[in-house]
């Protein structure tokens, strides 16, 4: 039989753990770092950047609102962050730079995407790959090409266009594998090189010799694995110069927990692998008989 001493006790125990729990979540909370970054020049915030450590155990992204949180005592003295994303060059900043400002200010890149008019009666479609050929599943999604793990990944791949006049992005379609174990969302980016340029299997090429072609952050949510496909609202003009356009996935998560990946085919020598590393390096893996389970139309 309970003693009226110990029942006592149990009931204050019973009241306390609430204020308790509480307490916890707000420690939680306070550890965490806020920060914003928004353009220089006209002063709003930049969305769905990626801030990546140097070291790539870490990954944080703006929202919205340009915001993002980080544990600032998980993080070391000595770390600087890659801020990479859509409409920016990418940035190398220290944890001192990040932690004396509330809001960072980036500028914005500097370019003009072409005016496109459409007469669809006279297009017809140009296709590279295949969505109705044979799919190779994978066991696990990609992994850094420095071989680090924890590494935050992301997929980078090269798709070779024919020159032409006049060549616009109508769709993309990729096939996520049957490990995903929860949603995503994931950002879209097309780019493509500034200036004509031979893009050789190995080489490391600076970001910030490419451009965005897409008017904005594209977001995608995936689901489900199969086939997923994007439609362009507007149309994507391609430059007649172009003849390599580089499709980028950045993840939307802080921890890579979703297991997304992208199953394999074999049915076109102009898919490739590609990489876009932290340091700002982007390129293409030297070619395989196996590529990224994706394909692109065109309108010509």
């Amino acid at each position: 039989m309970k003693s009226e001493l110990s029942s006592h006790i149990l009931s204050i125990s019973k009241w306390l753990f609430v204020p308790l729990l509480l307490f916890s979540f707000k420690i939680s909370a306070q550890d965490r770092t806020v920060r914003f970054i928004y353009s220089i020049d006209d002063k709003v915030p930049l969305s769905y950047l990626r801030v990546l450590s140097d070291d790539g155990k870490q990954a944080f992204f703006t929202d919205i609102k340009g915001k993002f949180e980080f544990p600032q005592a998980q993080t070391a003295e000595k770390t600087s962050f890659n801020i990479s994303g859509y409409g920016i060059n990418d940035t190398l900043i220290s944890i001192q730079q990040v932690m004396s400002k509330d809001t960072l200010f980036l500028k914005a890149k500097e370019y003009e995407l072409p005016e496109v008019i459409i007469n669809s009666s006279h297009l017809s479609e140009l296709k590279i790959g295949d969505s109705s050929a044979q799919e190779f599943e994978v066991d696990k999604p990609i992994e850094s090409h420095d071989g680090l793990e924890g590494v935050y990944y992301r997929y980078t791949i090269r798709v070779k266009v024919p020159k032409r006049k006049s060549l616009v992005l109508d769709e993309i379609k990729f096939y996520v594998s049957k490990i995903l174990e929860k949603q995503v969302e994931i950002s879209l980016r097309i780019l493509v090189p500034k200036a004509p340029q031979r893009i050789i299997s190995g080489k490391r090429n600076s970001i910030d010799d490419f451009t965005d072609l897409l008017p904005s952050s594209k977001i995608v949510a995936v689901a489900k694995p199969g086939w997923q496909q994007i439609k362009f609202s507007e149309p994507v003009q391609v430059p007649s110069r172009a003849s390599d356009l580089f499709i980028v996935f950045d993840l939307l998560e802080e921890q890579p927990k979703s297991k997304f990946a992208i199953v394999n085919q074999r049915t076109s020598k102009d898919i490739d692998i590609g990489f876009y590393d932290k340091g700002g390096a982007i390129g293409v893996f030297h070619s395989e008989s196996f590529h990224p389970a994706i394909e692109v139309i065109f309108l010509k």
